[in-house]
């Protein structure tokens, strides 16, 4: 293996373990001053973030973790130029006895020319457990646009909810029964009448 590829791969070996020590000084020793990272997909409201918004961001998530680990299941290296792509378990025991935390994410790793620094992750998550994370267990400032209450299926003008389906099930069932009977007591007609 080249020089430059040893240090491309020693450089997100240093990032994934940065994540795993939930100690937020070693997850930016990696990362160049002009650092960047995006959460995907883009429809969890999540703002892109500089190397000192992300330092705020990482240590509101790490507060919520007794452990947490970055486990690759696969590593793809684009080479000099190109981005390092990590398809990565992550595996983490909350505090306060909220258990197992086992979501995964790829993350799309730039590094510099050198490979002695990384430069942007984009990372795309599970959209369903970063919306649970938002809700149950996150800081306040996650940076999410469905923080709390506020739900992504939230009705909209002509949207149907989960309770309006069920009325609408209801009341189309209730009418069924309506031209059923109807319709039974046409044919009825001679029998009955």
């Amino acid at each position: 293996m080249d020089e430059v590829r040893t240090r491309r791969c020693n450089t997100v070996q240093i990032l994934l373990e940065g994540y795993g020590s939930l100690s937020v000084s070693q997850l930016l020793q990696p990362m160049s001053p002009d650092f960047t990272h995006q959460v995907l997909p883009e429809s969890l409201g999540m703002v892109p973030r500089n190397k000192e918004s992300f330092a705020q961001h990482a240590a509101g998530i790490f507060s919520i973790f007794d452990e947490f680990r970055m486990v690759p299941k696969s590593v793809v290296d684009g080479g000099p130029g190109g981005m390092v792509v990590v398809h990565a378990l992550m595996q983490g025991m909350l505090k306060g006895g909220g258990g197992e935390w086992l979501n995964e994410c790829v993350m799309m790793i730039m590094l510099s020319a050198d490979g002695n620094q990384v430069t942007r992750v984009t990372e795309f998550v599970d959209s369903a457990k970063a919306l649970e994370m938002a809700r149950k267990h996150a800081p306040d400032d996650f940076g999410c646009k469905y923080k709390g209450s506020d739900p992504p299926h939230k009705r909209e003008e002509g949207m149907e909810t989960p309770n309006s389906k069920s009325m609408t099930l209801l009341f189309g069932l209730g009418f069924v029964q309506v031209v059923v009977v109807i319709f039974m007591l046409y044919l009825a007609q001679g029998v009955v009448f």
